[in-house]
């Protein structure tokens, strides 16, 4: 029963990522919804630039859950550079903490944010195309290491569906237990580690 419980757990783990056991899960990383945000708001702001507007009336435009203290310090005319390096510490931005080196950049030199701007844009629209494709190339090995983990288990199944007693053989000698056991241990360590790998890899690209 313990063994059986093992496959069963490992099965269930596998096959439901969502679980709140912390570990190696399978995911496909794509680009996130907040990355696209961020991503869009810039080549408004950028856009907005390019129009005629001043750096300050551009802001007045932004999406308010992105930056809601730089929006604050706008409305009571406050520094808009120390809010901005807040918000993008709250919001994990790269992009909202270029923009703030710029913006102070432009204040103390009087220099276009524009350039600046359109090349840090540019520059994290590669980074995230590259992320795209690497986490795609990624979901091959992923899969793989789960196909060769959920096969044993199916193979088990699949014999006691067609009247093969496939459990009780398993569990009719201290060998095959001492085999399943040491087969379970491979399959559950080669696994965690192909999962940990890419997972690994993904988060050194993030």
């Amino acid at each position: 029963m313990l063994v059986t419980s093992s496959l069963i757990f490992l099965a269930t783990w596998l096959l439901y990522p969502k679980t709140k056991i912390r570990l190696p899960v399978l995911t496909f990383e794509t680009r996130t919804k907040k990355e696209l945000v961020e991503a869009d708001w810039m080549r408004g702001y950028i856009d907005s630039l390019r129009s005629g507007a001043t750096p300050r009336e551009a802001l007045q435009y932004s999406n308010p859950a992105l930056i809601p203290n730089t929006l604050r310090q706008l409305r009571s005319y406050g520094l808009i550079q120390p809010a901005l390096h807040q918000d993008a510490l709250t919001q994990d931005s790269l992009l909202l903490r270029t923009l703030a080196i710029c913006w102070q950049v432009s204040e103390d030199h009087g220099s276009s944010l524009i350039p600046a701007l359109e090349a840090a844009l540019e520059a994290h629209t590669d980074r995230e195309q590259i992320r795209f494709e690497i986490a795609n190339q990624l979901a091959g090995p992923k899969t793989a290491a789960v196909t060769l983990a959920i096969l044993p288990i199916l193979t088990l199944f699949l014999g006691q569906t067609l009247g093969i007693d496939t459990f009780s053989w398993v569990f009719s000698s201290w060998l095959t237990l001492a085999i399943l056991m040491i087969g379970v241990s491979l399959l559950t360590a080669g696994t965690f580690l192909m999962l940990q790998l890419t997972k690994t890899i993904e988060k050194d690209l993030g």
